[in-house]
């Protein structure tokens, strides 16, 4: 039996440079399991940009397939691709990408609003997942009432919500002080524990030591596959 979250075989992406085609990503083979903690490293210019949209239906190979969950995400229409993004995918980003008007309940509820929940269960598991990353107490503010460590577990609590196959997130302590950045590895650790399916890009290696599985990319390929621990 097949147990990986997501499969990639030949995955290539070329973008056009004026009357060239340039190779971003060349022909990758990756499996990643369920549980399984993925750190995804590389210089700028390497690829994992772009390998991260793949991965999270942001965008769409020039070749090759990818299977996400079991299913062949590679040839999707953006409609269905938007419906994956919805279910499947959890999204930490560096920015937060929170709604300003909204309050942390209503933030980490709205993944549930689109999958088509009543606004009782979503308020219920929303506050569940909230009060799992240590924001029981904060479910009623804004994120300006929020410090950024707090907009980034209201964030990782978003992610959660719907019960994702993987949890993509995009140096996710980009914008925190050194302290925050270590309580929200921690809290990625312990997500992870609960079973969970976590890939991380980052250019830190610090940030990177918390996952169970290095990638390096250099040059649109995988120039190493590690095992951390």
């Amino acid at each position: 039996m097949n147990n990986s979250v997501l499969r990639l075989r030949g995955i290539t992406r070329d973008f056009p440079m004026g009357n060239q085609l340039v190779k971003v990503l060349k022909n990758i083979d990756l499996d990643v399991k369920k549980g399984e903690y993925v750190a995804l490293m590389g210089p700028s210019g390497s690829g994992k940009s772009t390998l991260m949209n793949l991965l999270g239906c942001l965008d769409t190979p020039t070749l090759g397939s990818y299977e996400l969950a079991g299913k062949d995400v590679s040839r999707m229409d953006d409609n269905a691709l938007a419906e994956v993004r919805n279910k499947q995918i959890g999204f930490v980003f560096q920015t937060f990408n929170l709604l300003p008007r909204q309050t942390a309940l209503q933030n980490v509820a709205l993944p549930l609003v689109y999958a088509g929940w009543n606004k009782s269960d979503r308020l219920e598991r929303a506050s569940e997942v909230l009060k799992m990353v240590g924001l029981g107490d904060r479910m009623g503010h804004r994120p300006n009432q929020l410090s950024g460590g707090q907009r980034q577990r209201v964030a990782i609590a978003r992610a959660m919500v719907n019960h994702p196959s993987m949890i993509l997130a995009d140096e996710p302590t980009g914008n925190l002080d050194s302290t925050t950045s270590t309580e929200i590895m921690r809290l990625f650790d312990d997500i992870h524990a609960l079973g969970n399916t976590l890939v991380v890009v980052t250019h830190e290696s610090d940030i990177a030591s918390h996952a169970h599985r290095i990638i390096r990319l250099l040059d649109g390929q995988i120039a190493a596959d590690e095992l951390n621990r």
